[in-house]
């Protein structure tokens, strides 16, 4: 299967179906409203997952996902910015990019043109002919795409899990942490404690007893007062388990993650302070979940910008716990660009989405690597126009490059070169070319 089928096979693009824009978009904007978590599939014969009480109409949600892009080209800029002074710090005789590919992502052309695409079934378009990186580490935009469209794939497997007889249940794991550790150091304690939770006999009686039938793991990162805070989502497929037998896989889940964080370095079992939180704070599981349950979990871990502003506005105590390192490309305190490096060094390497050894044969899901759910070019599109070398300077020079494709959402590619006048600065008689006739 080629990547464009691969591409087609696994997502579900995130734009909303809705009627056609006509008019002129507003000018620019800097400021971003979030989106709410999409939910979907869970339990099979009725209802599949959660869905909210009333959804913004498709233009108010388009203008919302479109401002929250625009905040995430503007972090990938700053990105950019970070990355190339810290690269050329280490070896000047290198090229940024060479070191790291989120420095040139969506930045640099792969061709003499740049492509500005639109899809009329998604009302959504995207450029073509860039360098992306499909980094969800180190890029805010290839980030976002990619944790998108595997949340198809995690749908999949709750569906499936379902339908084989499978009770899903979600089992967060975290430990303590305090200001002076780094991320690398936490990092390597937690990769030990899950090795010594998951070997010898005692796991696989553990697996027998409650039909383990294979998980995903997501693994997370937040940082706060207490310094860095690794920890990870889980997905367990095990079968059905009465109230008498879930006290006793809670009780096991929490003693064993217990023994095995104080081998790996992660508790002090003297600081009788620390084991109390650990014992109320350090293991979560609920029991029969669907898809839009562990998607909540995940995205409260990953909210950044605008989307953080707005769970913090609604939450109980009114304020985060932690900030999803992005938000350091926002916030810009001093300090942040520091921390930023740390997270994008310190989780090189690292896979977000686990899935354990044949599970995502069984489900049918399709084996497709971040890179390619992170090039947008897949996507089935109409090209509307090319951008030529010089125009596509000057937009990313000005960091219009996500307002841009705000006005590709029209489908109009006169509208785009009327904003190329208008508000990029570029003169009538520069435009590279007339419009390409729209096929719908």
């Amino acid at each position: 299967m080629d990547s464009t089928a691969k591409v087609n096979a696994s997502i579900a693009f995130q734009a909303p179906h809705s009627p056609r824009a006509t008019a002129s978009p507003a000018e620019p904007q800097e400021a971003a409203t979030g989106s709410a978590p999409s939910g979907a599939t869970g339990q099979p014969g009725g209802s599949l997952g959660n869905t909210a009480k009333s959804s913004p109409p498709p233009a108010e949600l388009r203008l919302k996902m479109q401002s929250k892009r625009a905040e995430r080209y503007e972090a990938l800029a700053v990105a950019r910015f970070i990355l190339g002074k810290y690269a050329k710090v280490v070896d000047p005789r290198r090229q940024p990019g060479d070191m790291y590919r989120t420095h040139d992502c969506r930045y640099v052309r792969r061709g003499r043109m740049v492509g500005v695409h639109f899809s009329a079934v998604h009302q959504s378009a995207h450029y073509s002919n860039l360098a992306t990186c499909g980094s969800v580490w180190a890029c805010p935009v290839c980030c976002a795409l990619v944790q998108q469209r595997r949340r198809v794939e995690l749908a999949q497997l709750i569906t499936w899990a379902y339908a084989n007889d499978y009770r899903p249940c979600m089992v967060t794991f975290t430990f303590p942490h305090k200001s002076f550790n780094s991320l690398q150091e936490l990092k390597e304690r937690q990769r030990d404690a899950f090795t010594r939770l998951r070997r010898g006999s005692p796991w696989e009686r553990f697996k027998k007893r409650c039909g383990f039938g294979g998980l995903v793991r997501s693994l997370e990162v937040t940082h706060g007062a207490n310094g860095w805070h690794p920890h990870t989502h889980e997905i367990w497929l095990i079968r059905h388990l009465g109230p008498a037998d879930q006290a006793v896989f809670l009780a096991d889940i929490k003693e064993r993650w217990k023994k095995v964080c104080i081998a790996a370095g992660l508790l002090d079992a003297s600081d009788r302070s620390q084991v109390h939180a650990f014992d109320m704070h350090a293991v979560d599981v609920r029991f029969g979940v669907n898809d839009s349950d562990y998607l909540a979990k995940q995205d409260s871990s990953r909210a950044w910008g605008a989307d953080r502003e707005v769970a913090t506005a609604t939450s109980k105590s009114g304020r985060a716990k932690g900030v999803h390192p992005h938000e350091f490309l926002i916030r810009r305190k001093k300090g942040d660009g520091a921390l930023y490096l740390e997270y994008v060094n310190g989780m090189a390497g690292s896979r977000q989405l686990f899935w354990s050894h044949g599970l995502k044969e069984l489900v049918g899901v399709e084996d497709v690597t971040d890179e390619i759910l992170a090039d947008e070019s897949l996507t089935p599109s109409d090209l509307l126009g090319d951008l030529s070398a010089d125009e596509w300077a000057i937009v990313r020079h000005k960091r219009l490059r996500a307002q841009l494709l705000n006005v590709a959402e029209t489908g109009d590619w006169l509208q785009v070169q009327r904003f190329l006048v208008r508000v990029v600065g570029i003169k009538p008689d520069r435009l590279s070319a007339l419009p390409y006739p729209l096929c719908v």
